[in-house]
């Protein structure tokens, strides 16, 4: 039934569809797809990742929307509802969710801190940035907005977000990867990403990388999509909802790599680097090419927003069982995990 007798719910099918997109879109398809890709066998990799996909990815994403439907409520109760004593699997889900999102925010605070210093034209490196207290400000920051959020609720917070975050997140990802097309080393990257090496099939490192990728890209199995699947009414094509999911999300991954390696082929960078590449390598080249500050707002610009918009999906999965099972309103669970998450987060935003 909701919080305090008021049931959530999504105004309308488009909203819980940029809303679940906005979830499952975020640092994991534009930085983490890249790095996995460059070290896993280029093109070859994607033999694997489209397979997890939709073989693995959309019949449990469709699995956990309809639960989430059916029973109409949190993690923890959904698996209550099956056996009283799986309730602790369910703590241990919401549990590892808090975990990720306490240094996600983190990794969030670094995109905002990055986007600001390219604002503003003082370009920040990675090592003054790391080395400073700035980490710890944004980090703050970012924690605090995405509690503003969820506190405002499911229409109010949630899914207006959305309708404003991830129009914006596509169009400058399509904006980036048709200037990508005008740099010269395009054409090596288009053959970096799409030419396989079947030779290299036979190897299970690759094969449990795409999978996790697909699994943490997608945002299936961390009770996102299932808390998600409570708000939704009971007209929604759940088959096509999960299909819509997984094609955008797979999309939006390889726009990224459409952006990120032109950039790192033009300019001789190491394609196989993680957040190195986003925050000391990319820079880089930033600074050499023409309208580079233009790009670079753009590009750590289309960062920030897809982390936000999967953070409020992390801490909507805590605040959703907190609020059903202390019966916390909304904005008090929100409070509390936000202040928790914080916490727990501050470790990682001083381990520079």
């Amino acid at each position: 039934d909701g919080y305090n007798g008021q049931p959530d719910r999504w105004s309308a099918r488009l909203g819980f569809l940029l809303a679940t997109v906005g979830a499952a879109v975020g640092l994991g398809n534009i930085l983490r797809f890249s790095a996995v890709v460059g070290v896993n066998g280029c093109g070859a990799y994607l033999v694997p990742y489209l397979l997890a996909a939709f073989v693995c990815a959309v019949p449990l994403l469709v699995l956990e929307l309809a639960v989430g439907r059916s029973l109409r409520t949190d993690v923890v109760s959904a698996f209550r509802s099956v056996n009283g004593s799986y309730a602790a699997f369910g703590w241990l889900v919401v549990g590892g969710v808090v975990l990720v999102l306490s240094y996600y925010l983190v990794l969030t605070g670094w995109v905002l801190g990055f986007l600001l210093s390219w604002v503003t034209g003082s370009q920040t490196t990675f090592g003054a940035f790391t080395g400073s207290w700035l980490p710890v400000g944004y980090f703050v920051v970012v924690t605090v907005l995405t509690g503003a959020v969820v506190s405002l609720g499911v229409r109010g917070g949630i899914e207006r977000l959305a309708r404003v975050v991830m129009p914006t997140v596509f169009v400058v990802l399509v904006g980036l990867a048709l200037y990508a097309v005008t740099l010269p080393g395009w054409g090596e990257a288009a053959g970096f990403l799409f030419t396989p090496r079947f030779s290299v099939l036979s190897d299970p490192a690759l094969w449990s990388a795409a999978f996790g990728q697909v699994f943490f890209s997608i945002s299936v199995g961390q009770g996102i999509m299932l808390t998600y699947g409570s708000y939704v009414d009971e007209e929604t094509k759940l088959l096509g909802s999960a299909l819509f999911i997984t094609v955008t999300d797979i999309g939006a991954a390889l726009l990224s790599g459409l952006v990120i390696f032109p950039i790192v082929f033009s300019f001789g960078l190491q394609p196989t680097l993680g957040t190195e590449l986003a925050f000391t390598t990319l820079p880089t080249a930033f600074d050499a090419m023409p309208g580079g500050r233009l790009v670079a707002v753009a590009f750590f610009g289309l960062l920030f927003f897809a982390a936000l918009s999967s953070a409020v999906g992390l801490l909507e999965v805590a605040v959703a069982t907190v609020s059903h099972s202390s019966r916390h309103s909304r904005a008090q669970a929100t409070g509390l995990l936000t202040a928790g998450v914080f916490l727990l987060g501050l470790p990682s935003a001083l381990s520079y």
